[in-house]
């Protein structure tokens, strides 16, 4: 929405204009607005970005968590750049700076740094990397590049078996991290059950809220049963019907 308007700024002006809204005319025209509003732009195309890479089925609480510390270390790295006037990271805003010529004495470089210090302080808060600190992440991420040694007692021997195994090593860098644990929790019981503990846990609400748009697609005008119970199922479903041997099952009602 942002963008768009942002690219429509000039309609919108002509827009006020002509509606005679002199007052919101002139606040959209102020300069310290239009770079305020190209700096939403940039900002929120890159949340958006962060946003997606958190939607979808086959994901894991290690993914999201590597995903959110980058995003982290961007904002950091957004920070350093703005404090020294490079505002390159922010397409928009920096090409609306360079068409402005007296830049001086618009300081958006004091509101861009407070906005960027309360959002790394909310990520922190609401997403503290634990995973920096816990030697069980580490061993979940790659079992055959962690420190034995940091590791519970009771999981120590059973890591350094896996750790040797160069089956293991082959299926980890071909098969899904999920995958690969489920595969090897019958020979590695107790790593691979901490390593499930981690995996397991649901970091999005994507399959809540896709259980909630569901229904808008099924339960139509002609299709207004209120029991929608199994054809939710087939629609959350991630796997693939075989319809060829439901038919095969099915028996045949013959002509009379």
């Amino acid at each position: 929405m942002l963008s768009r308007l942002y690219e429509l700024k000039d309609e919108v002006e002509i827009f006020l204009q002509k509606q005679k809204q002199d007052k919101l005319y002139e606040a959209f025209r102020e300069e310290d607005f239009q770079l305020l509003l190209a700096y939403l732009v940039d900002f929120f195309e890159a949340f958006n970005n962060l946003n997606m890479k958190l939607q979808g089925r086959n994901t894991n609480i290690i993914a999201h968590s590597d995903v959110i510390r980058a995003f982290t270390e961007k904002i950091h790295l957004w920070k350093r750049k703005v404090q020294v006037g490079n505002f390159s990271s922010f397409s928009h805003l920096n090409e609306l700076l360079s068409e402005t010529r007296n830049i001086e004495q618009y300081d958006v470089t004091k509101e861009v740094l407070s906005h960027l210090q309360s959002l790394a302080e909310e990520f922190m808060h609401y997403f503290p990397d634990v995973s920096m600190e816990n030697s069980l992440w580490t061993l979940v991420q790659n079992p055959f590049n962690t420190d034995v040694a940091l590791l519970l007692e009771s999981l120590q021997d059973e890591a350094i078996d896996l750790k040797c195994d160069p089956g293991a090593k082959r299926d980890f860098e071909t098969m899904k991290l999920e995958e690969f644990w489920v595969k090897y929790l019958p020979m590695y019981p107790k790593v691979g059950e901490e390593a499930l503990r981690v995996i397991l846990p649901i970091s999005s609400t994507y399959l809540c809220e896709a259980g909630f748009s569901a229904p808008v697609v099924l339960k139509t005008k002609q299709r207004n049963r209120f029991d929608v119970e199994n054809d939710l199922r087939c629609a959350l479903s991630s796997f693939n019907p075989r319809i060829s041997y439901l038919v095969r099952k099915k028996q045949q009602h013959r002509s009379h």
